[in-house]
């Protein structure tokens, strides 16, 4: 059912973006960045070196694209599709998280069992307001979760605070219960291509200092 679904989303967002390129111009967009480590929302993938590519097509309000985070130790990488609908300052994304290389998973491709299958659905939405930036994204397709695991960030100049559940957290109730939980607060500055985050984990009790680089 879901496959099923995701093709019919598929076929009507190509037709929109279609029909949108008739009557705006369009745009390709390339991106390359190294980091020193892949911290994502407050977790490390990986603990190695990731070298991250993307590549989108925008037209009009509707933006495609893939972005993926390969490690240099071959594990825990990562290879998503996305499609985003801007309104104004607000936009609004769909992400398909795939993880080809997950040590112990499954890998296949087009395996979109919900119980154990290779790909995790995130519906999200962003937008700034006086000078805050504010996103919140909820997985409602996650293989092997008895809950959907939901994140919101707000992030002001150098300053970013993410909080979430399911996945996100390592430490949760006392009585054993999912928990929202602060997960990631972090202070990123930069200078040129390069950017640099120091971010702390209070759930897993544990902070991290990366840098980067774009090319």
């Amino acid at each position: 059912m879901f496959r099923k679904i995701s093709i019919c989303f598929l076929v009507a967002i190509l037709g929109l973006t279609a029909l949108y390129a008739q009557e705006e111009k369009s745009s390709w967009g390339v991106s390359c960045d190294i980091y020193s480590r892949y911290i994502w929302r407050g977790t490390d993938f990986g603990n190695n070196p990731s070298i991250q590519p993307g590549i989108s097509y925008t037209t009009g309000p509707v933006t495609l694209g893939a972005w993926s985070a390969w490690q240099f130790s071959g594990q825990s990488s990562e290879n998503d599709l996305f499609v985003s609908y801007s309104i104004g300052s607000l936009s609004f994304t769909l992400t398909d998280y795939f993880f080809p290389t997950n040590s112990g998973s499954n890998d296949n491709f087009f395996d979109f069992d919900p119980d154990s299958g290779a790909h995790f659905v995130e519906a999200g939405a962003s937008g700034e307001f006086k000078g805050v930036s504010v996103y919140g994204g909820i997985f409602f397709h996650e293989p092997g979760a008895d809950n959907s695991s939901a994140y919101l960030n707000l992030s002001y100049g150098p300053f970013s605070l993410g909080l979430g559940n399911g996945m996100y957290t390592v430490i949760d109730n006392e009585d054993g219960t999912d928990k929202f939980d602060l997960v990631e607060f972090g202070i990123t500055a930069s200078n040129g291509n390069y950017r640099c985050s120091w971010i702390l984990n209070p759930n897993q009790e544990t902070t991290f200092l990366v840098v980067g680089k774009s090319f």
